[in-house]
């Protein structure tokens, strides 16, 4: 009989400790917050600078494989809201708008694990963003095109699970757009945008 109890709590540990591993896929949302910097450059040669912040918030899902004190997983999430600054154009009766409106990011991470419940990692991938442009002297003159943007993006984070199903996340990302044109008023611009984003994420571990 005490051989069977034991039998019974060892396979109970053991079932408890699988069900405790970051290991297998989740899904779930996310908030940001965060900023950066716009950088144009005018047909003219002109060059427009300014910084931008705000938020985003999103959907993300993934796949973590852990390997006994190391865990490599895979990352996707989309995200949307709008991160905005403005500055004087190179006409300074017009004000130059630049609005980061939505974000994708996918992505790898690899790092070790405490516990079986606690991670931190590095993360790297691609990244794309839907960027909007405006040009606007306030009174009977306005334009604006909005591209997509494609780059990378790379950072570090920390996550764990709060029970067997829920999982939460923390991490910073570089994001950098590659420059892509902007035609506004009938003149080519050319943009591209750098970001800082600070990200909080709770998933459902399935």
């Amino acid at each position: 009989m005490r051989r069977i109890a034991l039998l019974i709590v060892l396979l109970a540990s053991t079932t408890l400790a699988n069900a405790q591993r970051l290991s297998g896929p989740y899904v779930g949302g996310y908030l940001a917050g965060g900023s950066g910097d716009a950088h144009w450059e005018t047909a003219g040669g002109s060059k427009i600078d300014h910084s931008i912040s705000g938020g985003l918030g999103g959907v993300q899902g993934g796949y973590d494989w852990q390997f006994g004190s190391m865990l490599v997983g895979v990352q996707a999430d989309l995200g949307v809201g709008n991160l905005s600054g403005t500055s004087r154009c190179p006409n300074p009766t017009f004000e130059c708008k630049t609005e980061l409106l939505s974000l994708f990011t996918l992505r790898a991470r690899i790092g070790p694990v405490i516990n079986n419940n606690f991670m931190i990692y590095g993360t790297a991938g691609l990244a794309s963003g839907g960027v909007k442009t405006s040009v606007d002297n306030h009174a009977n003159s306005k334009d604006d095109d909005t591209q997509g943007h494609g780059g990378w993006t790379a950072g570090v984070g920390v996550g764990g699970l709060f029970s067997r199903h829920i999982q939460w996340q923390a991490e910073y990302l570089r994001v950098s757009l590659r420059s892509e044109n902007h035609e506004l008023q009938f003149v080519d611009n050319q943009v591209k945008l750098t970001v800082d984003l600070f990200r909080v994420g709770l998933h459902y571990k399935f």
